[in-house]
């Protein structure tokens, strides 16, 4: 059995720094779609106080292979949603004019291929909005029961066509099969 920590919406990298310094025997995967963090990333791993195994990738987590436009914003609001709200301790609001192409890999298949169903997979889940599609498909193809643990940030607030109860439909439906943990 292996154990792996899998970071979607790496960001900055001092997240994935820390999984890193807390979890030492295990393997680790990052995904980040904005280019302009990489070498923060990077950083951060090298600061690491041991050299652990890490795959980064330059992608987004989405619901198929391709590519998706990500709007920039603040470095911790870039999304691959139309629509999102910024809350207002941002000093940057969401670009929606000048959207970047990025890579997209399709997480449910992503999990299929790199991990076993005996594999403890921890996941930290900060997609700015992409959770409820992403999510929605583990659920429905059962590649859902890949993952052990799930922390995550939700992000129904920001998103006014999202509605409390569909939010709260899938948090139940993801909790029947994952321990879930929130991040913020």
């Amino acid at each position: 059995m292996r154990k792996v920590f899998v970071d979607c919406g790496t960001n900055l990298g001092v997240v994935l720094n820390r999984f890193i310094n807390e979890l030492p025997d295990h393997d680790f995967y990052a995904f980040e779609p904005n280019k302009e963090l990489l070498p923060s990333i990077d950083q951060q791993v090298e600061r690491a106080d041991r050299s652990p195994r890490v795959e980064i990738s330059h992608s987004a987590v989405w619901t198929h292979d391709g590519t998706i436009d990500l709007f920039l914003g603040h470095h911790e609001s870039s999304t691959v949603m139309p629509g999102k709200r910024v809350p207002p301790m941002y000093d940057q609001q969401i670009d929606y004019g000048s959207p970047v192409s990025v890579q997209a890999t399709d997480f449910s298949a992503w999990l299929r291929r790199t991990v076993a169903p005996d594999d403890h997979v921890v996941v930290k889940m900060d997609i700015e909005g992409a959770e409820y599609p992403v999510l929605t498909k583990l659920v429905a193809d059962g590649t859902i029961n890949l993952i052990s643990v799930l922390y995550i940030e939700w992000h129904y607030d920001r998103f006014p066509s999202m509605s409390r109860a569909d939010h709260d439909q899938l948090v139940a439906a993801v909790s029947d099969f994952v321990d879930v943990r929130d991040w913020d």
